[in-house]
């Protein structure tokens, strides 16, 4: 499972939990942007990035059965897992050598809705810095 958010003027505007894994729901989502996509107008751009979260320890086997992909670490009483995050920019515009985003959707992986609220947190968080 995946979750899949759009973002525009900096609020999310739509989240959806899709099946599939997260690879393969980029390049579905990316073809379907892809064909909404007005090239006059902006950049394609995919990004990957990672984001960490740390879980107590010990985890549930059902939490660990979500994780494991993931390669999942134990440091001291905390669980590490580091999730990849994608950014699909499809509606953007260049202003004074630096990228004005107007609409990016985001897919990272689904494992709970704690874990999804924080990575969307963060990316927001760092939306709103890039903007001041």
């Amino acid at each position: 499972m995946s979750v899949v958010a759009v973002i525009s003027g900096n609020k999310i505007v739509k989240r959806e939990i899709v099946e599939g894994d997260v690879l393969e729901v980029v390049k579905r989502v990316a073809v379907d942007l892809l064909d909404q996509w007005d090239p006059t107008r902006s950049d394609f751009v995919i990004l990957r990035d990672f984001h960490t979260h740390k879980y107590p320890a010990p985890i549930s086997r059902e939490l660990f059965e979500k994780i494991k992909r993931y390669s999942p670490k134990r440091v001291g009483d905390v669980v590490e897992v580091v999730f990849p995050v994608f950014e699909i920019i499809h509606e953007a515009l260049w202003s004074g050598g630096e990228m004005q985003i107007d609409t990016a959707t985001l897919i990272f992986p689904h494992v709970d809705q704690q874990t999804t609220e924080r990575v969307l947190s963060e990316i927001m968080e760092n939306l709103s810095q890039e903007l001041e």
